[in-house]
C-alpha cells in the first residue's frame, strides 16, 4: 500500500543513463509487474526474492563495483545495512552509492531495546547533534521514569503503548493530570510494560521538501510540497500541492535551510525527501521523516516541475557534480544547476480501495490506505484541483457525487473524522455555508483551501444558472471543468458543447511542463492543458499513435496495466510510429519521458481525449478494454482507428466458472498458435475451483493422466467459434473423475500477459503491437515459440493482497482485489 511504479520509473531512467556510458547494471527483483524485466539484459537480471542471502549470493558470483538502495526503499536500506555490518561490502570492495557508508546504519529501521516505536535512536541522535529540530521520543517503563521525562517535554503529549497486545492507538494528553490518570492503562496494554511519549504536533502543517545533493556538497531544492491535511493523517492519503501554497518566504527559508543541514549531516548523495511539521503561527518546525530514496513524493516533484530528477540523480550517484551534468539537447544547458521555477500548480489526489472492500475501515489516519493517486496541473490552483479531482473519480462523465443527503451531525462527524470521501464532504460543507474559519477549526486544514473550494462552487453555480453561455464555458474550463460537467448541467451533448466552443473561438491550448518558468527556451515533450491564447505545442506527426493510459490505480491489475501500456509505447516506437501518451498517474512508468515522444498529463476523460485527438490527428488510438464508455463514444466521434488494448475481458464466453488449467494461444486472422499451458491455484480454500479465486498461476501445467492433444483440438474448436484475436486463453476444469472440459474462452488477462512474457522470454506485447499495426509475421512468431524451453522448471506467480495493510482479517482473495505479485521458481 502507498507504493506504485515510482521506484521502477526512477530505476529505469538510471539504467538507461548508465548503459549509455557502458556501465553494466544488475537488478534483483521478484516483481513481475516491472518495466525493468523486459528492458534489462537477461544475464543481468536476477528474478529472486530480495533477501540478504540472495543479494549476498549475487555479490559472490558477480564482479560488482557499487550497490545502491535508493530504488528499493526501506527493504533495500535494511539489506545493504546488514551487508555492510557483516563486512560483505568491504570484503568485495563494493561502494555504497546514494548514502555515505559510515551513515548507512542510521537508516533501515534499526531496532534496539526500545523497539521501533522509539524511532531510530541512531538517526535521532545524529540529527540532534547537528541541531536539527526533531520530535524526541522518550520511552518510559514506570512512574519514576515518567516523572523524569515530563520535565523535558511540552504539552500536549502523545503517548502510545509499545508492542501493544492489540492495535495500539495514540492517546493525546493536554496536561499532567490527564496523563497521570491514564498512563497505568497504557503500561498494561504494552507487552513490555513500556510507553512512548512524544510531543503532539497534530494540527501542524505537513510540508515536504524534495532536494538533491552531490559529491561536492552542492544542494538544490527541486520542489516544496504541502499536504492539505495537517500532521496526523498519512501524507499518502492527503491531497498534496506542489509547490507549497500557504507558506511565506520566511517559512520556506527556514525549511530549506534545515533540509540542507539534514542532508549534510547524513552524508546523503543523490535525492532526499524530508517531511516537516510546521506551526505556521510561530514558525516552529520539526523534521518528522527523512527518506533518502525515490518515493511517491519525489515522483510528484519531478512531474510537477519538469526537472529531470531521476536522470540527474543517476549522474550524481556516479560522483558527477551537478554543475558538470550534461542533459539531452531538449533541455537548456543550465537546467541541471538551476532550482526549478513553476508557472503552474500541481495537485495530487489520493485514490482509495474502499468501494471494492466494504469491510475495510475507511477512516483515515497515520497509516496509509490509498492504492494510488492522480494529479492535475493548471495555471491556477482551482484548475489544477479540479483536474486532479476529476481524474480521481470513477465516473467517465466528469460528474462529482453529491452528499447533500447527510444530516448535519453526520456531516460534522465526517469533517472531524475524515474518510475516503473527505474532499466531497468539504465541498458539501462549503455549499451549506460553513465559514472557512469554522471549517479550519474542525479539520485543521488551512482556510486557503476552503477559499479554493468556495471559488470552484461559485463557478459551478454560474454554470448551472447560465446554460449554453460561451463566456461561462470558457471560465468554467479555466477552472478545470470537463466537457462532461457542462453536458450534465446543461443537458447537452458533447457535440453541442464542442460546437459552442468552436463558434466562439474557445480552444484548449497546451503548456510545456518545464523547470525554468519560461525563462529559457526548452523543448520538453510534456504538456498540460490550459485555455490561454498561445500553445507551446503543435501536431507531432502524421504517423502517430495516441495511447490512453490507465490513470488512477485501484485494486486489481492496475500496476500491471501501466507496465503493459509502457510496453506498448516502447514497441510502437520501435515500429516507426511517433508515440503520444495521455495519463495522470504521477507514479506511472508509462510517463517516463524516454519511452514516448510526447506526454500529456490530463484527465483521462472523453472531452480531454477529443481535444488531444483534434490537435494530434493520430493514426491509431489505443484504449484500455475496460473503458467501455470511452470506446463507444470515440468510435462515434472520431474517424481514427481505435485499437482496444489491453483487451476487454467481457469479450470472453463462459460455460462454467470453474478453472483448473488453461492453454494460452496467439490468434491472428489466419492462424492459431499454442504458446503454453498454465495451471491455477488458490491461496484460500477453493474446493469449487471458482476462477475468480484462482489467484496464483504456474507455467507449464503438467498432468500425465490427460490427453493434451485431444484437449488442444477442443480448445482450437472453441476459439474458432468466437471472433477473437490476440492473446487468447481457453480455460478447462476437471470433474470428479479427472476429466477435463472447456469452461470458457477469453482474452488473456493483463497480469497473465506479463507473466507469460517472463515465463517464455518472449515479449508478447511487442507481438501484439505488430499484429494491430500491420507488421505481423507469423513465421517469426512460430520460430520464437519453438524455442521456448522451461528446462523442467515451473515458474509461479503468486498474487499479493492489501488485507493486512487495511487491517482486514477475513478478506476473500480473488483476482479483482490484488495489489501486486511475486515470482518464484520450483
Amino acid at each position: 500500500m502507498g507504493h506504485e511504479g515510482e521506484q521502477d520509473t526512477a530505476a529505469f531512467q538510471a539504467m538507461l543513463s548508465w548503459s549509455r556510458i557502458g556501465i553494466k547494471t544488475l537488478l534483483i527483483d521478484d516483481n513481475p509487474y516491472s518495466i525493468m524485466f523486459s528492458e534489462i539484459p537477461k544475464n543481468n537480471l536476477f528474478i529472486k526474492k530480495i533477501t540478504l542471502e540472495n543479494v549476498e549470493a549475487i555479490i559472490q558470483s558477480e564482479n560488482i563495483d557499487a550497490i545502491t538502495p535508493i530504488y528499493g526503499q526501506k527493504n533495500a536500506l535494511k539489506i545493504i545495512k546488514n551487508l555492510n555490518k557483516k563486512g560483505v561490502l568491504h570484503d568485495h570492495n563494493i561502494k555504497i552509492i546514494g548514502l555515505n557508508a559510515d551513515n548507512i546504519n542510521l537508516f533501515g529501521g534499526i531496532k534496539n531495546n526500545t523497539e521501533k516505536m522509539a524511532k531510530n535512536s541512531l538517526l535521532a541522535g545524529r540529527l540532534l547533534e547537528n541541531d536539527i529540530p526533531i520530535l524526541k521520543t522518550n520511552v518510559v517503563s514506570n512512574f519514576d521514569e515518567l516523572r523524569n521525562s515530563i520535565n523535558e517535554m511540552v504539552f500536549p503529549i502523545a503517548a502510545k503503548a509499545i508492542k501493544a497486545s492489540k492495535y495500539g492507538r495514540r492517546h493525546i494528553f493536554q496536561n499532567i493530570e490527564q496523563l497521570n490518570n491514564d498512563i497505568y492503562d497504557l503500561f498494561q496494554q504494552s507487552k513490555d510494560n513500556k510507553v512512548a511519549l512524544e510531543r503532539e504536533v497534530g494540527g501542524y502543517k505537513e510540508i515536504g521538501i524534495v532536494a538533491i545533493r552531490d559529491i561536492d556538497g552542492t544542494k538544490m531544492v527541486i520542489s516544496s510540497l504541502e499536504d492539505m491535511n495537517a500532521v496526523g493523517l498519512n501524507s499518502t492519503d492527503s491531497v498534496v500541492f506542489a509547490p507549497a501554497q500557504t507558506l511565506n518566504d520566511a517559512q520556506l527559508h527556514i525549511i530549506r535551510a534545515i533540509s540542507f543541514r539534514t542532508m549534510d549531516c547524513l552524508g546523503i548523495k543523490g535525492v532526499c525527501h524530508i517531511q516537516f511539521a510546521l506551526n505556521s503561527n510561530n514558525n516552529e518546525c520539526f523534521v518528522i521523516k527523512v527518506n533518502p530514496f525515490f518515493n511517491s513524493q519525489t515522483a510528484i516533484a519531478e512531474k510537477a516541475t519538469g526537472y529531470p530528477l531521476a536522470r540527474v540523480v543517476a549522474s550524481i550517484l556516479l560522483n558527477v557534480p551537478i554543475s558538470d551534468i550534461k542533459l539531452p539537447p531538449r533541455f537548456h544547458k543550465l537546467t541541471s544547476i538551476l532550482q526549478p521555477i513553476s508557472d503552474h500548480v500541481t495537485v495530487k489526489m489520493p485514490v482509495w480501495p474502499f468501494d471494492y472492500l466494504p469491510n475495510a475501515i475507511n477512516k483515515l489516519g497515520s497509516k496509509a490506505k490509498s492504492t494510488g493517486s492522480s494529479i492535475g496541473i493548471g495555471r491556477n490552483v482551482e484548475g489544477a484541483f479540479m483536474n486532479a479531482l476529476r481524474s480521481s473519480q470513477p465516473s467517465p462523465k466528469d460528474v462529482l457525487p453529491s452528499y447533500s443527503d447527510l444530516t448535519e451531525d453526520e456531516l460534522i462527524n465526517e469533517l472531524i473524522h475524515p474518510t475516503d470521501i473527505q474532499i466531497l464532504i468539504l465541498f458539501e460543507a462549503v455549499t451549506r455555508g460553513y465559514s472557512t474559519s469554522d471549517l479550519s477549526e474542525l479539520t485543521k486544514i488551512d482556510e486557503f483551501f476552503f477559499v479554493i473550494i468556495s471559488n470552484i462552487l461559485k463557478q459551478i453555480k454560474k454554470v448551472k444558472n447560465n446554460p449554453l453561455n460561451p463566456s461561462v464555458l470558457l471560465n468554467g474550463s479555466k477552472f478545470g471543468f470537463g466537457t462532461g460537467m457542462f453536458c450534465h448541467y446543461w443537458n447537452a451533448t458533447n457535440s453541442k458543447i464542442n460546437r459552442i466552443a468552436i463558434e466562439n473561438n474557445i480552444y484548449k491550448t497546451y503548456k510545456m511542463i518545464e523547470p525554468t518558468g519560461g525563462k529559457f527556451v526548452e523543448k520538453i515533450d510534456s504538456f498540460y492543458g490550459s485555455f490561454e491564447y498561445e500553445s507551446d505545442t503543435s501536431q507531432l506527426s502524421n504517423h502517430s499513435a495516441l495511447v490512453i493510459g490507465k490513470g488512477r490505480n485501484h485494486l486489481g491489475p492496475n500496476i500491471a496495466a501501466d507496465v503493459y501500456t509502457a510496453e506498448m509505447l516502447i514497441h510502437l516506437h520501435k515500429l516507426g510510429l511517433k508515440t503520444i501518451i495521455l495519463n495522470n498517474n504521477p507514479n506511472s512508468v508509462s510517463l517516463i519521458p524516454s519511452i514516448s515522444d510526447k506526454q500529456y498529463i490530463e484527465p483521462v476523460q472523453l472531452g480531454d481525449i477529443l481535444d488531444i485527438v483534434k490537435l494530434e490527428k493520430p493514426e491509431y488510438i489505443f484504449v484500455p478494454g475496460n473503458r467501455h464508455y470511452l470506446i463507444r463514444e470515440l468510435n462515434k466521434l472520431s474517424n481514427t482507428k481505435i485499437v482496444v488494448l489491453p483487451p476487454d475481458q467481457k469479450k470472453g464466453s463462459w460455460k462454467s466458472s470453474k478453472a483448473d488449467f488453461a492453454f494460452d494461444f496467439l490468434v491472428s486472422k489466419d492462424s492459431i498458435n499454442l504458446i503454453t499451458s498454465v495451471g491455477f491455484s488458490s491461496q484460500d480454500d477453493n474446493s469449487h475451483k471458482n476462477i475468480e479465486k484462482q489467484t496464483d498461476y504456474f507455467i507449464p501445467y503438467k498432468n500425465k493422466s490427460l490427453n493434451f492433444n485431444h484437449l488442444l483440438d477442443n480448445a482450437i474448436l472453441e476459439i474458432k467459434k468466437h471472433q477473437l484475436t490476440g492473446l487468447i486463453q481457453v480455460v478447462f476444469s476437471l470433474n470428479e473423475k479427472g476429466q477435463a472440459t472447456v469452461s470458457g474462452v477469453s482474452p488473456l488477462r493483463i497480469t497473465e500477459t506479463l507473466f507469460l512474457n517472463l515465463a517464455t522470454h518472449i515479449n508478447w506485447i511487442a507481438i501484439l503491437m505488430k499484429m494491430y499495426t500491420g507488421h505481423f509475421n507469423i513465421g517469426e512468431v512460430e520460430k520464437l515459440i519453438s524455442n521456448v524451453n522451461f528446462n523442467d522448471k515451473i515458474i509461479v506467480m503468486q498474487t499479493k493482497f492489501p488485507f493486512n495493510s487495511l487491517e482486514i482479517s477475513n478478506g476473500i482473495k480473488n483476482r479483482s482485489l490484488e495489489i501486486g505479485a511475486e515470482i518464484l521458481y520450483k
